[in-house]
């Protein structure tokens, strides 16, 4: 028969592993969305409601970067279905808001956008909302 203190452990370490793969699925879900920008950079970006749209599309699975930007989409899509199994709902959809966070940071550093005050104030609030969220779940 299992102690108090071995269940509490194994239910600690539990909600630590899905949170840990719930970052795995967003930062897959960001490299998917940073790839899929370099492709469509690269490719002079798409239009889909002037000229070819059918042509802009399947120029798109020709791109290596967009490829692998949907394969990490997928990886991440399959990675969200464990954790959305584990947590509540209004645990785990708020923890998606870490893509902001990482977006800026990345339209910061590799694609060298401005990131201006709001910007930083927006991310310094929702890392607050997701300290007070995850802490909700102990």
């Amino acid at each position: 028969m299992k102690s108090n203190l071995s269940i509490l452990v194994g239910a600690r370490f539990h909600m630590i592993f899905t949170l840990f793969i719930a970052l795995v699925a967003i930062l897959l879900l960001v490299g998917g969305q940073t790839l899929l920008k370099v492709g469509l950079n690269d490719i002079g970006g798409i239009s889909l409601f002037d000229g070819d749209p059918l042509g802009s599309l399947f120029g798109l699975f020709r791109t290596p970067w967009i490829i692998l930007g949907f394969v990490f989409y997928g990886v991440s899509a399959i990675l969200w279905l464990d954790v959305l199994s584990k947590l509540d709902f209004s645990m785990a959809f708020p923890m998606v808001s870490l893509t902001y966070v990482f977006a800026v940071l990345i339209g910061r550093f590799v694609f060298q956008e401005t990131v201006g005050l709001d910007r930083i104030v927006g991310v310094i609030l929702i890392l607050a909302g997701l300290f007070f969220i995850i802490r909700s779940g102990r």
